[in-house]
């Protein structure tokens, strides 16, 4: 096809397709020199650049742009896209992307080149401010992991070391999730006869939930609950139900299982509120295992205010491993996307109960693999409690 007969403008099927587009479109000769414009492009520039060479009238320049990609394409024939600003003779600077391509004639050789210009500078500046909000994003989460890795090393120190010697000794293991829980724990002597256990599970994830499991965790251990004897868990419960009610702590409750261990009669009195079961094992003749599993029907702590709270004994008559934990040790999703439930945890445990030996990291390390992720979605938490 003739280039020129193709730009001649009484073509006017030509005219009527380039001027409806809303891309500006330029025909430009071997010579550089503009021998078409469409509607956008006049309008654009507020008058005919016919006649005129590109360079000149596109950017004011005397030579041809050291980067022009008219020329390459005038050499191979290769369509070529780039994005470059445009500044127009308003003053206005727009960017736009440009897409040049070959045209030939009836024998294919290249007589000049078509160079379509789309306005990308309101999508640029979509994809900047988009830009600037991930990383606005990213900063906010980078930031708020390292609150939760603060919160984290926090509520660790407010936890007691293991106890690795006398008639009670005492194991754990804490892994926080991903988003951090609102686990804690403790343990202490009361006096020389009775010691104590709890385990608090804060509903929630983050700082909030963590804070109040370490002020609660606190209170057990300083015996702050006026007119409470901490001998009695279900004074401890009430107490502690009736302090820390949800509707002042942002809506959080907590559930909680306290135990006190009686050396001398070698009795276990506890109760639980809205916690899962504590699990005792203990060895009968070998290889059987009594399975004991130690629950009040209690509900949550930071309900109903003045609620009266259930408790009960259990005889500890032989060598035993007493574990108190949080859900997270057994609502596990497995790669399968079923449950792994407090059933089969309780099953396992059984299963795999040594009266002289502990149990807890291969427990850990059965729950890591049963598990998809690195992080866990809830705390893992528990204790291995051993009566002599």
């Amino acid at each position: 096809m003739d280039i020129d007969k193709l730009a001649q403008p009484d073509n006017a099927f030509f005219e009527i397709v380039l001027n409806t587009v809303s891309e500006g479109i330029t025909i430009i000769d071997r010579n550089l020199r503009i021998t078409f414009q469409n509607r956008i492009v006049t309008q654009l520039y507020g008058a005919s650049l016919i006649g005129r060479r590109c360079y000149e009238a596109f950017r004011g320049r005397q030579q041809p742009c050291e980067d022009c990609k008219i020329l390459d394409v005038l050499k191979d024939g290769q369509e070529r896209r780039l994005i470059r600003d445009i500044a127009l003779p308003n003053g206005d600077v727009l960017l736009v992307e440009l897409t040049s391509a070959a045209l030939r004639d009836d024998d294919g050789n290249i007589i000049g080149a078509v160079e379509v210009a789309r306005d990308v500078t309101e999508q640029k500046k979509a994809e900047a401010l988009l830009n600037k909000t991930l990383v606005e994003q990213n900063e906010i989460l980078r930031h708020l992991n390292r609150e939760l890795s603060d919160a984290t090393g926090y509520v660790r120190t407010v936890l007691p070391h293991p106890i690795t010697s006398g008639a009670i000794q005492i194991d754990w293991r804490f892994m926080p999730s991903a988003s951090l829980a609102g686990d804690s724990f403790g343990y202490h002597w009361i006096n020389e006869d009775y010691f104590a256990i709890y385990l608090i599970d804060v509903s929630g994830h983050g700082w909030g939930a963590a804070l109040l499991s370490v002020s609660v965790i606190n209170v057990l251990r300083s015996h702050a609950l006026p007119d409470t004897d901490f001998r009695k868990p279900h004074q401890v419960l009430f107490a502690l139900n009736n302090t820390f009610p949800a509707e002042k702590h942002n809506d959080l409750f907590f559930s909680i299982w306290y135990g006190v261990y009686n050396v001398h009669n070698r009795k276990l009195i506890y109760a639980s509120g809205g916690h899962p079961p504590a699990l005792l094992l203990s060895s009968t003749a070998a290889p059987q295992v009594q399975t004991d599993l130690l629950q009040t029907p209690n509900f949550i702590m930071g309900g109903q205010q003045d609620v009266n709270y259930q408790w009960r004994v259990q005889d500890i008559s032989r060598p035993a491993r007493l574990y108190v934990f949080s859900d997270g040790v057994y609502d596990i999703t497995r790669t399968d996307g079923s449950l792994w439930g407090l059933n089969a945890f309780i099953d396992y445990s059984a299963r795999s109960f040594r009266i002289d030996q502990s149990n807890l990291d291969e427990l850990r390390q059965h729950v890591q693999d049963m598990a998809p992720g690195e992080a866990f979605d809830d705390d893992f938490t528990i204790l291995e409690i051993i009566f002599e």
